[in-house]
């Protein structure tokens, strides 16, 4: 019985090295330009510089100036983020705040409700 369990122990090792080395063999197949990829621009500024045969220089400056738009496109999303965020934290407030009342005036009998408010009165109702 105990040769059956090493057998079986055996397979599964073997089993298992073999699925890591052609995953890995696999994975460097499927992504060989991985390494040289530094940017979303990068297939494109390859190509223009290739298309209009740009000298070293040119090819420089232009590679400097896909970085600045690229920097300034990230800006330009943070900016929409911040003030989605913003926004979203004014409607979340509007919602907890009706719902609280809700929660008083619908869910609590009336001698309750004093009680309710004493101990929601140290909630911050906009995160909660």
């Amino acid at each position: 019985m105990g040769s059956l369990r090493l057998w079986i122990l055996l397979l599964a090792v073997a089993a298992f090295g073999a699925g890591l080395g052609v995953g890995w063999f696999a994975s460097s197949r499927v992504q060989p330009g991985a390494e040289q990829s530094s940017g979303p621009f990068d297939g494109f500024q390859r190509e223009f510089v290739r298309t209009f045969k740009l000298s070293p220089e040119r090819a420089r400056l232009f590679g400097e100036l896909l970085a600045n738009y690229q920097r300034d496109i990230n800006d330009l999303e943070q900016a929409q983020l911040e003030a989605g965020r913003t926004e979203l934290e004014r409607k979340l407030e509007t919602v907890a705040l009706t719902y609280r009342e809700r929660i008083r005036n619908s869910v609590l009998p009336p001698d309750q409700r004093a009680e309710y408010d004493r101990l929601s009165a140290g909630i911050d109702w906009k995160t909660n």
